[in-house]
């Protein structure tokens, strides 16, 4: 049996899931072992989402630089894809890694 992407990236501790045309939640860990299956399944959905698309991370656990990498490489597609993307309910050690790097003044982190 072979796994789809999405469960591959949930086999490593993370998953993201499609919930609407408009949304996208991440749950789990954000760190270098999911990076870069979770950097790809984002960058197969976004093409075929709305124009502007929330990231939900409420259910996001442990998250380092890595984790903040995956969002900085979803956002730039969506520029160049003319989307606009937001992250929603950003935990607070996400926060804390985006402002000590100086990236939170460019992240489109919303309450």
């Amino acid at each position: 049996m072979t796994l789809d992407n999405s469960e591959a990236i949930a086999r490593k501790g993370v998953s993201l899931v499609r919930v609407s045309d408009t949304e996208m939640a991440i749950s789990g860990d954000m760190v270098f072992a999911s990076a870069t299956r979770l950097r790809g399944e984002g960058e197969r959905l976004l093409p075929d989402m709305g124009q502007r698309v929330t990231v939900d991370l409420a259910q996001v656990g442990r998250v380092g630089s890595v984790g903040i990498s995956v969002l900085l490489c979803w956002q730039r597609m969506a520029q160049v894809l003319n989307k606009e993307l937001v992250f929603v309910n950003a935990p607070d050690d996400m926060l804390d890694v985006s402002r000590v790097s100086g990236l939170d003044t460019i992240m489109p982190f919303s309450p």
